[in-house]
């Protein structure tokens, strides 16, 4: 009977371990994101601050015509988030979840535009592959609309849209991919899908949905 007890307290003991376990790696998983997340806008604004630095001093260098640095300039400024104090509110929270650095940027800059154009206050952010965006979410972030790509490394995104769905988050989650996937994201719990490649029109089209 004794013997019985012991076995059944290591066993308790046992799960308690891995529930801890799985509660570190989840701690560090979240960690690095946000990390990784802080990292990169860093990176990003001290990006823009060398090109604007750049432009501030072509415009008093010989070359282009007066004309033609005044629209350089302008044409890059139109194209930038402003820098101010963070809003009280957004009108839209944007997630692009992609694991190439080249089409979340270009996602990014596209929705960004869009709301330069249509004067609302969008806050865009990103992750490399479905887990970050998981993680994202248990650290507490929330969204009104998520881009969602699928072929990606450690989790893809139907894997990570069923993940969120059984989480209970009820964002519009858009599925990205090719056609052969489509079904696959829909019974993922997908709100709707989209073809590959994304453009400012497909974009726009789904961002207008909840600014208008």
């Amino acid at each position: 009977m004794a013997e019985q007890d012991n076995t059944q307290i290591d066993r308790e003991i046992q799960n308690l371990v891995n529930e801890l376990d799985e509660y570190i790696a989840n701690f560090d998983g979240k960690r690095q994101v946000l990390e990784s997340t802080i990292e990169a806008k860093i990176q990003e604004l001290k990006k823009d601050r060398g090109e604007a630095r750049e432009l501030r001093l072509s415009l008093h260098q010989s070359g282009d015509t007066g004309s033609e640095k005044i629209d350089n300039v302008r044409q890059w400024l139109n194209h930038k988030e402003p820098i101010s104090a963070a809003p009280d509110y957004f009108d839209l929270s944007v997630l692009i979840v992609d694991d190439d650095p080249v089409i979340r940027d270009i996602n990014r800059r596209a929705i960004m535009s869009f709301g330069a154009q249509t004067e609302f206050i969008i806050d865009v952010q990103e992750a490399k592959n479905g887990k970050e965006a998981v993680y994202l979410h248990l650290a507490g972030a929330s969204f009104d609309l998520i881009f969602m790509d699928n072929q990606m490394p450690v989790m893809t995104g139907i894997q990570a849209t069923r993940k969120l769905r059984e989480m209970g988050v009820g964002s519009k989650i858009i599925g990205v991919s090719s056609e052969s996937e489509k079904q696959a994201f829909k019974g993922s719990g997908a709100t709707k899908w989209i073809k590959k490649p994304l453009n400012l029109e497909k974009l726009a089209a789904f961002c207008a949905t909840f600014c208008f």
